[in-house]
């Protein structure tokens, strides 16, 4: 059986998986204990329904080769355990984070509370989260800074904890953007290609995806 460790997750469409999806994880690596990092993408994102993703099989894989992209981006990180959970891509419906949440406690095992990472944009309406008294009570929050305000948020309850991390663009729209505007079998240009790690690029490029 797995050790008992301290675990975050990060969800997210990864649509596709860009270095600042891999920054991010280092950024939660460095500044905290968390040593397991699960990855979760999502199935149908309650935040965009009108969402169209590339398919369940395209976005895992380029997950999985992100993520064996990581040790080489961070070879100074300590030692992590970085998982893929399909979990939402396997439930009917919206994804609902306390839904996942419940999923993971009982998958993993986890040391302390499991936490949610989540960015300071979804802030003003955490609460509104499908059952987030519920939720609230299983995780700690750990805020990354994607809009840089300082939101006050009301609920002294809540186990909050904000990272210091850099800003980042959005790299997956920027990503699908770019290869829309690409002509069949036109190769990705390096402006397109240097926001993900090599692998991933390649793939896109392999299945032509993201393509008009």
């Amino acid at each position: 059986m797995k050790r008992s460790i301290p675990t975050a997750m990060v969800g997210g469409s990864f649509d596709p998986i860009h270095l600042g999806h891999l920054h991010l994880v280092h950024s939660v690596v460095s500044a905290t204990e968390y040593r397991r990092i699960i990855l979760v993408p999502v199935g149908r994102n309650h935040f965009k329904p009108e969402a169209r993703p590339a398919s369940t099989h395209h976005r895992l894989a380029m997950v999985h080769l992100g993520i064996s992209a990581y040790r080489d981006l961070y070879p100074d990180d300590p030692p992590i355990e970085l998982v893929v959970d399909d979990c939402e891509l396997n439930r009917v419906g919206i994804s609902y984070t306390y839904d996942t949440v419940k999923a993971l406690y009982l998958k993993y095992p986890i040391k302390g509370r499991l936490a949610v990472v989540m960015g300071d944009d979804l802030l003003p309406q955490l609460t509104e989260w499908h059952g987030y008294e519920a939720l609230k009570e299983l995780v700690t929050f750990v805020i990354i800074r994607r809009e840089g305000n300082n939101h006050n948020f009301g609920d002294i309850a809540a186990d909050l904890v904000y990272l210091d991390n850099p800003l980042l663009e959005d790299s997956s729209t920027l990503i699908r953007d770019g290869c829309r505007s690409l002509k069949a079998e036109e190769r990705l240009p390096h402006k397109i290609a240097r926001l993900m790690p090599t692998e991933v690029a390649a793939y896109i490029e392999e299945n032509q995806l993201y393509r008009p």
